[in-house]
């Protein structure tokens, strides 16, 4: 049926043709007759090529629809993609808001709980020490019996403070550097105690009033600048060096703005503290001329020291293990008396407040420095 259907089309299209043709046959005209043959087989030629345009036009046209569809596709994706990065930012950013807020919140709770705490340690401490001095002078007279009785009380108590304060701080999560000062020397109690309330206060700008040529006797533990940063350590704990210096220079200067605490930073500055917290021989010898002090070493011998000391030259020694530390310390030579030696020790005011046979100190001696203006 299609064939026929075809057929006729064929016939309608190309009727004019034939009609041609059969006529130049009957006229004898085979000539014209096949080239009007040739036209009518050349015209399906034609439409089939007509066609084909149209197939490959059409096919092409849905080439460029699918690639357009395809770009769009891909556009969408890379919209949305960015869209959920940009989303997947916004949650870290605000993740990491509230994270600080928590740990901010966390933070102002403990050190709150921490001052509260060392307030009623201090309040109690402060209770303490009134309750032992009354237990010492005695309520009812000045029998001996009663006095030894009284200070085994107060005895005692000091050392039920020191339990106290020591457990307190390990509860509080105290630095074990600060808790081992209880161990090393009673008289940090307050220091201890104090830690939290006061570990960030900014160091004080004076050492006080002092007298030029007169060597103050400065502690490594004063609240006033014990609790500053030394190393990876504090003033408080290994800065027996900077406040050795910070004696002598300012006695010698009389310039009472050369504090522990600025001493440590020159020291911290140019490299003479190591990485064990330990202050190097060296700026015993060095640092002192920052302040327009001379430093120069010296012997041991007792004359040496004997000169030094009588020409007002304060000395700075160098101890190992012995009657003033179990390692290393620092101390200072501010004068000399009949064989006797007057020590500054900066971690120790019991050690400070009487005079010394240098026969005994000189064997732990294994450095000393004199200074000069």
């Amino acid at each position: 049926m299609e064939e026929i259907k075809s057929f006729l089309s064929f016939l309608k299209l190309n009727a004019g043709l034939i009609y041609s043709i059969m006529f130049c046959v009957q006229d004898s005209d085979l000539h014209l007759a096949v080239i009007l043959v040739l036209a009518v087989c050349a015209r399906p030629v034609d439409l089939l090529n007509k066609e084909k345009r149209k197939m490959i036009s059409s096919i092409t046209d849905e080439r460029t629809n699918r690639r357009r569809d395809e770009r769009r596709r891909i556009q969408s994706r890379r919209i949305y993609a960015r869209r959920k990065q940009r989303v997947r930012r916004q949650m870290m950013l605000l993740g990491a808001i509230a994270l600080l807020v928590v740990l901010s919140i966390g933070s102002c709770t403990r050190n709150f709980l921490l001052k509260r705490s060392a307030q009623e340690t201090s309040a109690v401490k402060n209770g303490q020490k009134a309750e032992g001095v009354k237990a010492a002078k005695g309520e009812k007279g000045t029998g001996t019996s009663e006095g030894g009785s009284d200070a085994g009380e107060a005895s005692e108590a000091s050392e039920e403070l020191l339990a106290r304060v020591k457990k307190e701080a390990k509860e509080a999560g105290y630095p074990k550097e600060i808790i081992s000062l209880l161990s090393k020397n009673p008289e940090t109690v307050d220091f201890v105690a104090d830690y939290s309330a006061k570990k960030d206060i900014t160091p004080a700008d004076t050492v006080g009033s002092i007298k030029k040529g007169e060597i103050p006797h400065l502690l490594q533990w004063d609240e006033r600048w014990g609790y500053s940063t030394y190393g990876t350590s504090t003033i408080a704990v290994s800065g027996c060096g900077p406040t050795c210096m910070s004696m002598v220079i300012s006695g010698l200067t009389g310039d009472n703005s050369v504090t522990p605490a600025k001493v440590a930073e020159y020291s911290m500055e140019n490299e003479y503290v190591d990485s064990s917290n330990d202050t190097v021989w060296l700026f015993m010898q060095e640092a002192s001329q920052h302040w327009g002090i001379t430093g120069y070493e010296i012997t041991a011998e007792e004359s040496d020291v004997e000169e030094q000391l009588l020409a007002g030259h304060p000395i700075i020694c160098s101890v190992g293990p012995g009657d003033f530390t179990k390692n290393g310390h620092f101390l200072v030579l501010a004068g000399y008396e009949d064989g006797k030696v007057r020590i500054n020790d900066p971690f120790s005011k019991k050690n400070s407040g009487k005079l010394w046979e240098y026969k005994k100190i000189k064997k732990q001696i294994r450095a000393i420095w004199a200074y000069s203006n």
